[in-house]
């Protein structure tokens, strides 16, 4: 039996006995080659066009037969060009087993006259009977694939077609080399893209609130001495206003009681434009939700009962987040006279506390006038308000000072449900790490009981 890892040398026409078509096969002259090179012309990124018609100048020069180039990658052949055409296209092959296989793994030309006769490279195509492989080696020096062609008669390859093929071998390796090179290229240039356009739109965005910011801080500095310039006044006319309720008649009376409200209704929208322009700060610290809420509903309470609705309290589970107390007062405060005055005489507001995962929450709804629909989803924004004689400033500084807590604000508003707003803080992460052990105690528990009354059940 033959040694079947014996080699023949490159072009030394392996199992070439009895090739008697060898003498009748056409040697391609010089001139032709050279014309067949020159006549390939690879563009980046046109890497198909380039291999077909290096297949077919194979098959012209060599002789009717079979021309293909092979492409071996993450373990898998892939026939890249096929001359004459596949009718059908073919699918990634096993790299075990194909006479192309060898050339890859040596790195070396092979040549087989007769295929029938030397078996141990494997078989060719059917009906094909000698074949002529030549390596793809890219300029590094790694083998990818081979450039082959077949026969369907037995012959003998002269040297000048073995160079031949070597010759476009070489072609096709710097073909697809260039055409890997680009695709590189191609994807850096496209990431280098998105990074330049993810980098102007920050730059963009970073523009625009710069501009925002010295623009607040203009209109802040104005609105701060005005400010001041009308609260001075505004004191003096609440003091008067105060010693005509004390010193005249009762239809005197009302009307400075009218005048004192009016005052007292500019003084807050001063104060809200103060807020407004100054940057919120918080000082975060454990806050329990059931004790905030309580205090908070007993202190404002009578801001509801001067309008005759009520302000109710319910505690769904204790819940201590972090939070700065002052800071969650003002935005309770805003919610309360908001719903205060979107109440009909008679309802109530009802506040309730909680947790919800990760978060522990203050809800407050109320069942008068909603939040008009095409407002709904700018209504923290600034200037913007649901009703008449209002800044458009209240929501925008809650929305603040619940996001300079690390909070989230969420708002739903519809005729069938009323309004509510609900309020989101972190819980700390003592209250999480002591109840993890009692909720796998009380889970442990609960299997025993179970198993317990199954057991029971059974007896």
């Amino acid at each position: 039996m033959e040694d079947p890892t014996e080699q023949p040398s490159p072009g030394s026409g392996a199992g070439t006995g009895a090739l008697n078509s060898a003498e009748t096969s056409t040697v391609a002259p010089a001139e032709k080659t050279l014309e067949a090179l020159a006549g390939l012309s690879y563009r980046a990124g046109e890497l198909q066009d380039y291999l077909d018609s290096t297949c077919e100048s194979m098959v012209d020069l060599l002789g009717d037969g079979l021309a293909a180039v092979t492409l071996y990658r993450d373990g898998k052949k892939n026939v890249l060009a096929l001359v004459p055409p596949p009718s059908k296209p073919i699918q990634p092959l096993d790299i075990h087993g194909p006479i192309s296989t060898y050339v890859v793994q040596t790195g070396e030309t092979l040549c087989v006259g007769d295929t029938d006769q030397e078996v141990r490279y494997g078989s060719p195509p059917e009906g094909y009977h000698s074949y002529l492989g030549v390596p793809l080696r890219l300029p590094k020096g790694q083998v990818v694939g081979t450039i082959c062609y077949f026969n369907t008669e037995t012959r003998h390859f002269r040297d000048n077609e073995v160079q031949t093929a070597q010759l476009f071998a070489e072609r096709v390796a710097i073909a697809l080399d260039n055409y890997d090179l680009y695709q590189d290229l191609k994807q850096h240039s496209t990431k280098l893209e998105e990074l330049v356009q993810d980098r102007t739109s920050q730059l963009l965005a970073a523009r625009d609130e710069l501009a925002h910011k010295e623009k607040l801080a203009a209109v802040g500095e104005f609105a701060t001495r005005l400010t001041h310039e009308i609260r001075n006044p505004l004191t003096t006319i609440r003091l008067a206003l105060e010693y005509l309720q004390q010193n005249t008649t009762d239809g005197s009376h009302k009307r400075a009681e009218l005048a004192g409200n009016e005052v007292s209704r500019l003084e807050r929208m001063l104060n809200e434009v103060l807020m407004y322009t100054k940057p919120a700060q918080a000082t975060l610290k454990p806050v329990e939700l059931d004790v905030f809420c309580a205090d908070f509903v007993l202190t404002n309470e009578s801001l509801a009962q001067a309008q005759d609705l009520t302000l109710t309290l319910e505690v769904e589970k204790p819940a201590t987040v972090m939070a700065d107390a002052d800071k969650l007062t003002q935005v309770f405060l805003n919610l309360t006279r908001n719903a205060c005055d979107a109440s009909a005489t008679g309802q109530a507001i009802a506040c309730s506390t909680g947790r919800d995962g990760d978060k522990g929450f203050v809800r407050m709804h109320n069942c008068g006038a909603i939040i008009p629909p095409d407002k709904l989803n700018v209504i923290t924004d600034a200037f913007v308000s649901g009703k008449p004689n209002s800044s458009g400033l209240g929501l925008t500084i809650v929305k603040s000072l619940v996001d300079v807590q690390q909070g989230r604000l969420s708002i739903t508003s519809n005729a069938e449900d009323g309004t509510t707003f609900t309020v989101y803080l972190p819980l700390i992460k003592e209250t999480l790490v002591k109840e993890a052990p009692l909720k796998e105690a009380l889970a442990k528990q609960s299997k025993e009981e179970k198993d317990l009354t199954a057991t029971e059940t059974q007896n």
